[in-house]
C-alpha cells in the first residue's frame, strides 16, 4: 500500500504553525518548497523541539557568515534564531511525548558539550540527524544525510505523514516556554 502524500500547508500571510508537546521538526532555511533544493545562499537546518522551540547547530567563527570547514561547534536556540528570515520549509512529525522529550534532552547534551563542527561529517544536518536517531525518531543509517536537503528527504521518507509548510518564518515566544511559527509569503 502506497503511503499517503504529506499534508502540504500553503504559505500565505498570517499562516501560523502550532507545534505540540508530542511533535518535533526540521526547518530547512533557504528552501522554498519541499521539492526545491536550497538556494545558492546556502542551506541550513534547524531543529524544532516540542512546542516549537527552535534550536540550531552552528560553527563558531570570529565573523558571522564566514565559511567554516572545521570550527568549534555551538548551539543557538530561541531568541537567537528569531532574526533569520528567509524562505524556509518545515517538516513536523508527531512522535509522542516520550520521544519528543528525548529529542529535547539530546539537544541539552549537545549544547552542554558541542561537538566539533565539520562541514563534512559534523554539520547542522548531521547533528540534527544524530539527535533524531538518539530520540528514536529516525532509523539509524550507516551514512548520515550530508545536507539539509538530504535530511529533509530522509525525514519525509521515514515519516510520510509529516506536516509540511513553506514560507518566510518568524519564531514568536508564546509566553509559556514555547514558540509559534508565523509564515508569510
Amino acid at each position: 500500500m502506497e503511503p499517503s502524500a504529506p499534508a502540504i500547508l500553503p504559505a500565505f500571510a498570517g499562516r501560523r504553525l502550532e507545534i505540540g508537546p508530542d511533535e518535533i521538526g526540521l526547518a530547512c532555511r533557504y528552501k522554498a518548497g519541499p521539492n526545491i533544493r536550497s538556494t545558492d545562499e546556502g542551506g541550513h537546518a534547524d531543529a524544532l523541539l516540542p512546542r516549537g522551540v527552535p534550536v540550531g547547530y552552528y560553527a563558531r567563527t570570529r565573523r558571522d557568515r564566514r565559511l567554516a570547514l572545521i570550527a568549534p561547534g555551538m548551539v543557538k536556540r530561541g531568541e537567537a534564531l528569531r532574526a533569520h528570515r528567509c524562505p524556509t520549509t518545515f517538516a513536523l512529525i508527531r512522535v509522542g511525548e516520550a520521544r519528543a522529550a528525548a529529542f529535547a534532552r539530546a539537544w541539552e547534551e549537545i549544547e552542554a558539550d558541542p561537538p566539533l563542527f565539520l562541514a563534512i561529517g559534523g554539520n547542522c544536518a548531521q547533528v540534527i540527524f544524530g539527535a533524531l536517531v538518539r530520540a528514536g525518531a529516525m532509523p539509524r543509517r550507516l551514512i548520515a544525510p550530508g545536507s539539509p536537503d538530504a535530511l529533509f528527504r530522509a525525514l519525509q521518507r521515514a515519516h510520510p505523514e509529516a506536516r509540511i509548510a513553506t514560507g518566510f518564518a518568524s519564531f514568536l515566544a508564546d509566553g509559556a516556554g514555547g514558540y509559534r511559527v508565523e509564515l508569510a509569503a
